[in-house]
């Protein structure tokens, strides 16, 4: 299975050049203080699912969602995160207000009017599918969009996404889509508000047999006996885990399942018939579960990102 990460690395002092570029990101109307003397660099790492983007920037810039603009890219199908490293990033939606700053970070989503300001800053942007989010939060969580990056669980996020943007050049394709993962998993942990030590203790455990049955899709037996004999643990314990997690065991075997099929299909090369054969699915059930899951067909998601990739 192959994964393609895209790398882009531009050095730009035009500020309409800068507007096309942030424009093929989230499509927004920009205003500069001085255009004149527009600087900014930038790097992203960017697979069918996510992007880790860096900019320095030597400028002060708000640029607007407009209604029109909402109309024709809804912008619905992603969160950013955006995680200043020198500077400030500010978001309003209407009156209301949210800044971050070093040693915080802000999840963005742009699918209302709204506008932001970034004076000169350094900072890291993560985009993540939507329903990659969505899917861990429970529905009547309360979920903190501010996020504190300077100790425990967030400083080790905060570091993991310094730390990928540093390695590219040594990160197989697969690796970093499996990092964006974790990366992905962390931040919702931190929207959903600290952990004590034994729901952390958990999480983890959890994690392990995620791992497990992730890295084994379509290659090993998944059923929850064999996974409890080759992690040292009793069915019974591997319920119990997953149940103060708020999953089953089997939709999570299912969740890891799509989540091969995406890669698979993300890489254009494998019939969709043969990788719903690969990821335990029939056909029809797979085009539901798959729809379910991230917003559109099988079909669809692989018509899309071969598009996007044109």
């Amino acid at each position: 299975m192959e994964i393609v990460v895209h790398y882009l690395d531009f050095t730009i002092d035009s500020s309409e050049a800068w507007s096309e570029l942030a424009d093929s990101f989230v499509p927004m109307r920009h205003r500069y203080r001085a255009p004149e003397t527009w600087y900014a660099a930038l790097t992203a790492q960017e697979t069918a699912a996510y992007a880790l983007v860096h900019w320095d920037q030597r400028g002060d810039r708000i640029s607007h969602r407009t209604p029109s603009l909402v109309r024709r890219s809804p912008g619905d199908e992603h969160y950013w995160i955006m995680v200043p490293r020198f500077g400030s990033y500010s978001a309003w939606r209407g009156d209301e207000q949210r800044r971050a700053t070093p040693g915080s970070a802000l999840i963005n989503r742009f699918d209302e009017i709204s506008r932001i300001r970034i004076p000169e800053s350094r900072s890291y942007a993560f985009r993540v599918p939507r329903a990659e989010f969505d899917h861990r939060l429970a529905p009547a969580a309360p979920v903190h969009t501010q996020l504190d990056m300077t100790t425990g669980l967030g400083r080790v996020t905060a570091n993991l996404i310094t730390s990928v943007h540093d390695q590219a050049d040594a990160l197989a394709d697969r690796e970093f889509n499996a990092l964006c993962d974790r990366i992905g998993e962390l931040l919702c942990m931190l929207a959903l508000g600290d952990m004590g030590p034994q729901r952390s203790q958990r999480t983890e455990a959890a994690a392990a047999i995620r791992r497990y049955v992730r890295d084994r899709v379509g290659r090993s037996d998944l059923s929850l006996p064999a996974v409890a004999r080759a992690l040292g643990w009793s069915p019974r314990q591997i319920r119990l885990i997953l149940h103060e997690e708020g999953v089953t065991f089997r939709d999570l075997r299912q969740e890891e399942a799509l989540r091969v099929a995406r890669d698979l299909l993300a890489a254009g090369e494998v019939p969709i018939g043969e990788v719903a054969a690969r990821t335990g699915f029939t056909p029809t059930w797979f085009s539901a579960a798959f729809k379910a899951r991230f917003g559109e067909t099988p079909r669809a998601f692989r018509r899309n990102r071969s598009s996007a990739a044109d």
